[in-house]
């Protein structure tokens, strides 16, 4: 029997152990009244562009660390609004870099933890998007050379298609 976490998990280096794991078990979030959950989609109007992927999940469902590192930054995903956190984990061997946003955290900075530990649960969007937001977590990956990645490319897939949700 294969565990739910082996099927959103990566072992890049056959150790045994994930090296990459999906934060969520849930798809990507489809388009809603605030826009599209993917990757790239466009943002205020198309002058910016969404910089990670949003996958669903349920206020209080549990997050799991994306990759292998240590926890660097813990904040407010917006500034001036302490409600909403984001967890941010360095990997010194890779050079990955993985952000997570709308998470209550569960760790501290300076800790290690491994992909798919958990570092904390998902937070509700209701107060901050009252138009009716698909629930999320954000997840975003820099590489080596602090270019932004593709979540989706970095990830392992999910078990069934990698449908969005609306």
């Amino acid at each position: 029997m294969v565990s739910r976490l082996a099927a959103v998990s990566l072992d890049l280096d056959g150790d045994g152990q994930p090296d990459i794991a999906r934060p969520v078990a849930n798809p990507v979030r489809g388009i809603d009244v605030y826009g599209s959950g993917a990757f790239g989609a466009p943002r205020d109007g198309g002058r910016r562009t969404h910089h990670g992927v949003d996958l669903v999940a349920v206020a209080g469902e549990g997050v799991r660390a994306p990759i292998t590192g240590v926890i660097t930054r813990i904040g407010p995903a917006y500034a001036g609004q302490d409600t909403l956190q984001f967890v941010e984990i360095a990997n010194p061997t890779t050079h990955y870099v993985a952000r997570v946003l709308y998470v209550g955290p569960l760790v501290r900075q300076g800790v290690t933890v491994a992909a798919g530990d958990f570092i904390g649960t998902a937070q509700s969007l209701a107060e901050r998007y009252p138009k009716g937001i698909t629930n999320h977590v954000h997840v975003e990956f820099t590489g080596r050379l602090g270019d932004r990645l593709d979540p989706l490319v970095v990830l392992p897939p999910l078990a069934a298609s990698e449908a969005p949700t609306a």
